[in-house]
């Protein structure tokens, strides 16, 4: 399949399926898209030369296109892809087509319920310092990919010529079920996904048929810290898999400019994947001490003068510090705000956050609930609604905000982004760290308000 010369991308504007197109493309595709909506990443795509069509009521396709890959979040409806079908093009999912690639080359994947992004961000630096010159796909940005055009954000994909594709391998719907890594580095468990796998006991079940894809004479890089990973390990080591635990005692400290004991582990994680493939310390280190962060993760918003502005709330130059965060699962809040605090020990913290689809909230409210303990205030925004994974009803924003509440009285609900920073304008005279997080489109919301 992979000799064919057009492919179309439905849902190109995901964070995933943007870097499988950037890859075919440099592998010499022509290749163009659609999405329902335009975003700070079609934008960037078109800058590189790859169309995009926004909106699918009426098909997109060109003659003579010879593969469709589509976002696992695409409805089976969609007019494009019923299209495809019933013009016999080649149609693979965004999984099954990253499969094949994996299948094509030397993969290292970095799955995990918690920390993939920065892990596989971390991996991959080591891996370009030590001159093995990776070809990447990592569901971030960073900054050390320079794509065409020239984006400050950074690219979610990079071309190498070395043997080493590292991937970012996601298991919501499974996917990760598609891959064959020579290498497999698992950060943690957790209740996460269970839109896909309903209890914990279903993701874990779903990590251990993962681990039998792993190729016989490969490695899996697990965390020794996780109790349900300790308790898969041994099948895949009976495979012939050299098993590598990580973050079982205590380690020396990686000099990184980011804080967190989680983020130690995500380093700790890409270490010991590197060390197996023959790599020395002190060549992760520099890469390490070089990292300057990943979009959308503890990255700081270098504002604008915001000087009469009309309705901002934002009279005056910003003084404060502004952050987007991705973190939008309970146990990636408590840490990402736990590592705000070590950063900023004697500065308030206000967090703005976006929830992060109906039925995450709903399963995990209570946890939620809980999360938000190291802020100072907290402001919640409408809850984002995920096209093609929302079912039925369940608990919104502003539930979520009435409990909180009883917790924490200074958390408020703000219902747009004027709100949002009406209500933080004090934080913002007394110096406060603000931190907009969530997994939604608040982030694209907040940058286009304050003109980022």
């Amino acid at each position: 399949i992979f000799e064919m010369q057009r492919a179309y991308f439905i849902g190109i504007g995901g964070i995933g399926v943007s870097a499988l197109a950037r890859s075919f493309a440099a592998d010499g595709w022509e290749v163009y898209g659609s999405d329902m909506a335009s975003s700070e990443i079609t934008e960037e795509l078109e800058r590189e030369g790859i169309r995009v069509s926004i909106g699918n009521r009426v098909p997109n396709l060109k003659s003579g296109t010879e593969l469709v890959v589509y976002s696992a979040a695409v409805p089976a409806s969609s007019p494009d892809l019923s299209a495809a079908r019933e013009l016999g093009i080649k149609t693979l999912s965004y999984p099954e087509a990253l499969g094949e690639l994996t299948r094509r080359h030397f993969t290292v994947a970095v799955s995990g319920s918690h920390g993939k992004s920065t892990t596989t961000a971390l991996l991959a630096l080591i891996l370009i310092e030590a001159g093995l010159d990776p070809t990447v796909i990592v569901g971030t940005k960073l900054k050390e990919f320079s794509p065409v055009g020239g984006q400050v954000s950074g690219s979610n994909f990079r071309k190498g010529q070395g043997k080493y594709l590292i991937i970012e391998a996601d298991e919501w719907n499974r996917s990760f079920h598609r891959y064959a890594p020579q290498v497999a580095v698992v950060t943690n468990i957790d209740r996460e996904h269970l839109d896909t796998y309903k209890t914990y006991r279903g993701v874990v079940a779903g990590f251990r048929k993962y681990f039998t894809n792993i190729l016989k004479g490969g490695c899996l890089v697990y965390n020794a810290r996780d109790a349900a990973l300790r308790s898969l390990v041994p099948a895949p080591g009976r495979r012939g898999v050299r098993l590598i635990p990580f973050g079982s005692g205590k380690f020396e400290r990686h000099k990184l400019s980011i804080p967190g004991v989680h983020n130690q582990m995500n380093a700790e994680a890409a270490w010991q994947a590197a060390k197996f493939l023959g790599v020395p310390r002190k060549t992760a280190e520099k890469a390490f001490a070089s990292y300057r962060g990943a979009w959308r993760r503890f990255e700081k918003l270098e504002t604008k003068d915001l000087s009469g502005k009309a309705g901002s709330g934002f009279a005056g130059k910003l003084k404060t510090e502004l952050y987007s965060d991705y973190a939008h699962h309970p146990t990636e809040i408590k840490a990402t705000l736990s590592a705000f605090r070590e950063k900023f020990p004697k500065r308030r913290i206000v967090v703005v956050f976006q929830p992060h689809q109906i039925d995450r909230l709903t399963r995990l409210f209570l946890d939620f609930v809980r999360a938000f303990g190291d802020a100072d205030r907290v402001v919640f925004f409408p809850t984002y609604r995920v096209e093609g994974r929302e079912e039925g009803k369940g608990k919104d924003a502003f539930a979520l905000a009435q409990e909180v509440r009883k917790r924490k009285p200074d958390t408020f609900y703000a219902e747009n982004i004027s709100r949002v920073m009406k209500l933080v304008e004090p934080d913002r005279k007394a110096g406060a760290v603000i931190i907009f997080m969530g997994a939604g489109d608040m982030d694209q919301k907040v940058r286009k308000f304050l003109e980022i």
